[in-house]
């Protein structure tokens, strides 16, 4: 598998807005934004801006995964994670994330905080954050939770997809 991960550009802005209404079974905050959204968020820069792509034995999965972090001083809220469907296992979340935390730490961001909210689609990310390192710090009666990752000099790359630099 080879993989793509960039900040959001624009060939690539309708196919970020379709995943956000679209996906629902690996999107962890469930939040739906317009093309329009997609485009003004990719133009601040108190925002990372993330999009996958992946190719395998079996062709080009195109656009497949979104992710967008606001920055609040030292630390980044994750507002939006999702993935296609057709990469699910493949190890693309692993990829993102170990990106997204070479940008933050780049960027001076000491902590990063990811939510999940649960619907009746996307139990299968309940445990997302868990998995990538994060500890989880909050969560009320809905099942709403809240997660941190302190950047250190010790985050060891969890990704298994070879990644091409465009």
């Amino acid at each position: 598998m080879k993989g793509e991960i960039q900040s959001f550009i624009p060939i690539y802005m309708s196919r970020v807005a379709q995943l956000t209404n679209k996906s629902d079974r690996f999107n962890l905050t469930t939040k739906r934004y317009s093309q329009t959204d997609i485009e003004k968020i990719s133009k601040d820069p108190g925002h990372i801006t993330l999009y996958g792509k992946l190719v395998d034995k079996f062709g080009d999965n195109g656009v497949v995964i979104g992710r967008i972090a606001g920055e609040d001083m030292d630390e980044s809220h994750i507002e939006l994670w999702l993935m296609s469907c057709r990469v699910l296992k493949c190890d693309m979340e692993f990829a993102m994330m170990d990106e997204l935390i070479k940008k933050a730490k780049a960027g001076g961001i000491k902590k990063l905080v990811g939510y999940y909210y649960p619907t009746a689609k996307n139990a299968m990310v309940k445990e997302f954050y868990g998995l990538q390192g994060f500890t989880k710090i909050n969560e009320d009666e809905e099942g709403n939770t809240t997660w941190e990752f302190i950047i250190g000099n010790d985050h060891k790359r969890k990704q298994h997809v070879i990644m091409v630099n465009k």
